[in-house]
């Protein structure tokens, strides 16, 4: 009868130890999955912003082939900007442009801006090749001017004092000087969540003959 008695109390203390373990455990359990949700997320997140990066470096990419394939096209007729975009290059000082460039970053504006074309991949619906976006990515073109003004000097042209001759798609003299002009392109995409917006920023020079 003694023997059983004092087993009682050692029952109880195991019970009391297996409940504080068993608390352990599931904190510690608890805590792993916290930790393993964030790290989820901060890696959701990470994949977006790497999505809309790279969609606002393809549509400046797409902005700059615009620009050589009026090169390629126009025999050197400048590709100038305007205050209305009329040859989808806009002024500098234009306020649609000024407007686009200082919107929001957080927010996807695309009033006034080029849409990457579909033609070359939609990324708004497309399931091959890469992930889906939630918008298209856009861009705008805005024209700088020459890169050197006009009568730098012999030593200094830098393309802006050459001769009429030019060689341009057209063929002429190799002699002739043609005009740089540099171009503003600043993108914007979203990443697979519209709430993720990255814009970037380049600049371009493309030769002309004006």
């Amino acid at each position: 009868m003694r023997s059983s008695n004092l087993n009682r109390p050692q029952r109880g203390a195991a019970l009391v130890i297996a409940l504080i373990f068993l608390i352990v455990v599931s904190l510690i359990a608890t805590v792993g999955m916290r930790q393993s949700i964030t790290q989820e997320r901060m890696a959701g997140g990470l994949r977006n912003d790497s999505l809309a990066r790279s969609g606002a470096e393809t549509a400046s990419r797409a902005g700059e082939r615009e620009i050589y394939e009026w090169y390629l096209s126009s025999n050197g007729t400048v590709l100038a900007g305007d205050e209305n975009g009329s040859q989808g290059v806009w002024r500098r000082d234009a306020s649609v442009a000024k407007t686009f460039r200082e919107a929001n970053p957080e927010v996807f504006f695309y009033n006034g801006a080029d849409q990457l074309p579909s033609s070359l991949i939609n990324f708004a619906t497309t399931n091959q090749y890469t992930a889906r976006l939630a918008q298209q990515p856009v861009y705008i073109i805005e024209d700088l001017g020459r890169v050197r003004p006009q009568g730098a000097g012999a030593g200094m042209e830098g393309g802006a004092t050459g001769t009429e001759n030019y060689e341009g798609s057209g063929g002429g003299s190799p002699a002739g000087n043609s005009d740089l002009r540099i171009y503003r392109i600043t993108s914007r995409s979203t990443g697979g969540l519209e709430t993720v917006v990255r814009t970037v920023e380049t600049t371009y020079i493309a030769r002309s003959k004006g």
